[in-house]
């Protein structure tokens, strides 16, 4: 696994998405104050894997809610005086 880190973008909005010749264009973006959405970076999927692509960050964010859950679970039995 190469060591290079890749760039990096924070993104709150996906503001557009579109399909062309097989492949998806997925726009992130920024909210601005004034509630404008300024283009960040444009990621493109082949549509042959957009599926794949959706079911991986589907999968990441369920695990992630459970550890973030079990921790919170088990922070409350450490700190509940009823326990004890």
């Amino acid at each position: 696994m190469s060591k290079e880190v890749p760039e990096e973008y924070f993104a709150d909005v996906i503001s557009n998405v579109s399909h062309a010749n097989g492949v998806f264009r997925l726009t992130f973006g920024q909210q601005d104050v004034d509630n404008q959405v300024r283009p960040v970076v444009r990621v493109l999927i082949p549509a042959n894997q957009l599926q794949n692509a959706v079911r991986s960050i589907t999968g990441a964010a369920n695990e992630i809610r459970e550890k973030v859950q079990a921790q919170m679970n088990d922070g409350s039995e450490d700190n509940d005086p009823a326990a004890g």
